[in-house]
């Protein structure tokens, strides 16, 4: 059994989780989210009223971009 699983990990490894337009996909939405936070915290005023109201700008940035769904962080990272 414990080599039977091994080779599924093997597999999955291969051409799921790390199947280069995986890698690429990953990698274009860890760009967006990065370049999401950075312009929050550089102008909260472009997020909703009760995230700029909270006292720490990174955190606030930070916990409206992980409210975001892939839809609407791609929008925004397009605007």
């Amino acid at each position: 059994m414990r080599a039977d699983s091994q080779a599924l990990k093997r597999f999955l490894f291969q051409a799921l989780y790390r199947h280069p337009q995986v890698m690429r996909t990953t990698d274009v939405a860890r760009d967006v989210v990065r370049d999401l936070f950075a312009h929050y915290v550089d102008h909260p005023d472009d997020m909703p009223a009760d995230f700029t109201a909270r006292a720490e700008r990174a955190r606030a940035a930070a916990d409206y971009v992980a409210g975001m769904t892939d839809r609407f962080a791609l929008r925004e990272h397009e605007r």
